[in-house]
């Protein structure tokens, strides 16, 4: 199969999945908070190992301490993954604060530059939007991280197929 269609393929699953995530962002929610926490669990025991297989390892002491801490945080989150999504939803929410703050002090900085409206309107949605998720946090909670995961997939699978049908034409 030629990378081409490859691309088209992947792209037209990705946006398949991006679909099903925005007709139930509920479970969509549930099932990044699991792909989180079974990578945390992954990566925790991974780190556990380096630390236990190095003993000549000088940090040897906090990255075990940091392996346990993300091994204990990923069975957490596949142990209740409804407090694990609220913990997720919690992040967003101060994520979208913190850089859409950012974006907005960028922009007041370059008040001259063609830029500043763009970047002064990312910021303020973004900031608006993580205002939003903290205030209702519950709620949030519920749908946001499937909402997400729908949005990022359709784009991503939209850019595949624009990439596989770019690549037929040359």
């Amino acid at each position: 199969m030629k990378l081409p269609t490859v691309f088209i393929l992947v792209g037209g699953v990705m946006a398949i999945g991006g679909l099903l995530a925005l007709a139930n962002p509920f479970a969509a929610s549930i099932a990044v908070t699991t792909l989180v926490g079974f990578f945390f669990l992954l990566g925790g025991v991974g780190q556990l190992w380096a630390a236990w297989s190095t003993p000549e390892d000088e940090h040897r002491i906090w990255h075990g301490a940091l392996g346990l801490m993300t091994l204990v945080l990923g069975v957490m989150f596949l142990a209740d993954p409804i407090a694990g999504t609220l913990s997720l939803t919690l992040i967003v929410g101060v994520l979208f604060v913190i850089s859409g703050a950012t974006r907005l002090g960028v922009a007041l900085r370059l008040r001259n530059s063609r830029s500043y409206w763009l970047l002064l309107l990312s910021g303020a949605l973004s900031t608006v939007i993580g205002l939003l998720i903290l205030a209702n946090i519950a709620a949030a909670a519920t749908s946001i991280l499937g909402l997400l995961l729908g949005i990022q997939l359709l784009f991503e699978g939209g850019a595949l197929i624009a990439l596989g049908l770019i690549a037929r034409e040359r």
